[in-house]
């Protein structure tokens, strides 16, 4: 138990001193934004299409989400891991010295794996809040009718949430960040309606 605090201290201790807590945020708005949104089309979708059995919702929805988190991580660690090594290369040419196994290294790398462990949860998280009413649907303890509506309220709940954090982190009004993220939900849903109308 000793040993595994000591591992978790000095892993915040390294993405204390790479900053990484602020790069984790903006990942963690800007891909549950994006699992929200594909969510709420995979529930629109599957209304306009008549699909009411929540098996393949609860499929459809988590199969984007888990694939957005895998191509979502795999993407922030191959662009983090490039652009980290570019910085230690030019701050190593600056101090005329190899910073190898230096703390500047290893927090450089706990930033990496922190900021890609981030961006494959986030839209995850979204599509479960999302989904979760199909969840009890699947074992009868709501209808499909309702689940419907509870998953699209709470969506735009999600979306408002997520306004909220990103109007704090940018010190911006949180109660209008929190609405524009709420009215890319209402254009996604009025432009799948729409959509589905004209098909």
């Amino acid at each position: 138990m000793v040993g595994i605090q000591k591992v978790l201290s000095r892993f915040r201790k390294h993405l204390r001193i790479a900053r990484a807590s602020e790069i984790a945020e903006r990942y963690f708005i800007m891909n549950s934004f994006d699992g929200a949104l594909a969510t709420l089309g995979v529930i629109l979708g599957a209304y306009i299409a008549g699909i009411i059995d929540p098996h393949i919702i609860l499929s459809a929805g988590f199969g984007a989400s888990f694939a957005m988190g895998i191509s979502g991580a795999w993407g922030a660690f191959v662009t983090e891991k490039a652009q980290r090594a570019k910085s230690i290369k030019d701050l190593e040419q600056a101090m005329f010295t190899e910073l190898k196994d230096s703390i500047i290294v290893r927090a450089s790398r706990a930033a990496t794996i922190w900021v890609a462990f981030v961006d494959a949860l986030s839209p995850i998280i979204a599509a479960f809040v999302t989904l979760s009413p199909f969840l009890l649907s699947l074992y009868s303890l709501t209808s499909s009718g309702e689940a419907f509506v509870a998953s699209i309220v709470l969506n735009m709940t999600t979306l408002f949430i997520l306004g909220l954090f990103l109007g704090r982190i940018s010190r911006s009004s949180m109660i209008k960040q929190g609405l524009l993220m709420v009215l890319a939900g209402v254009i996604t849903l009025l432009f799948l309606f729409a959509l589905g109308l004209a098909l």
